[in-house]
């Protein structure tokens, strides 16, 4: 009698708790279960964006392929055109539709019409990761110093960290500095360019001797700061 009595007392124990907490359990199970298959949801709906995205990408990338030399057809912008309106329109969340805007960025720059240009860049920017935000930030300044905006081009670059597009951002400045007809300010550009150039990279680094030697100081002995003399030695 004592342990049927005490099943009672257990069970309107449950019945008092499940009233008092039982709604609020069954709702965090509801939440987390929900949680887990809205990931999974949502896992599986990025995955088939991100490859219908890439798709209409490709399709771009294939039409603005030329030969070297040669420039893209009206039809070929306009088909390319029409690729990078629908990624922005209908994936806009997505790498590929940054890259579309970037690339008729690239276009526009081409055809000399450089605020469209820009705008398409601010518009790849926003929501970018911060490395592709720093390459979206070097193509603006080049098209600030193309505008004639040189001051502000450099101004743009002169940021304290620029991560691994530092040598670029140096480079870059120092190209703007020549533009001015600053070779001092042009030489120390350079020479950090080529002081933080990945070791790998030969090709630039080729590239930043070359500018270095044409913006040396020339020394009283006909020396530039390279140590190439001006005279042919016996």
């Amino acid at each position: 009698m004592a342990e049927h009595l005490s099943d009672e007392e257990q069970l309107e124990s449950f019945k008092r708790w499940f009233k008092e907490n039982g709604l609020s359990t069954i709702v965090v199970v509801v939440l987390a279960a929900g949680g887990y298959f809205g990931w999974e949801f949502w896992k599986g709906y990025s995955e088939k964006t991100a490859q219908a995205a890439s798709v209409i990408y490709q399709q771009m990338m294939d039409t603005a392929l030329v030969d070297p030399g040669k420039r893209l057809n009206d039809s070929q912008k306009d088909e390319i055109g029409d690729l990078a309106v629908q990624l922005k329109k209908d994936y806009s969340g997505t790498q590929y539709a940054r890259y579309a805007a970037m690339l008729l960025a690239r276009l526009a720059v081409e055809d000399g019409e450089f605020e469209t240009a820009a705008e398409q860049l601010h518009w790849a920017d926003k929501g970018a990761d911060e490395g592709l935000s720093l390459v979206i930030g070097l193509r603006l300044a080049r098209i600030e110093a193309a505008r004639g905006n040189i001051d502000a081009a450099i101004e743009m670059l002169d940021i304290e960290d620029a991560k691994t597009m530092t040598s670029a951002y140096s480079e870059a400045r120092g190209d703007f500095y020549l533009m001015k007809d600053d070779r001092d300010s042009a030489h120390s550009a350079y020479l950090q360019a080529l002081q933080s150039v990945a070791q790998n990279d030969n090709q630039s680094r080729s590239i930043i001797e070359l500018k270095l030697k044409h913006v040396a100081p020339i020394s009283e002995n006909g020396s530039d700061s390279m140590g190439a003399s001006s005279e042919n030695n016996e």
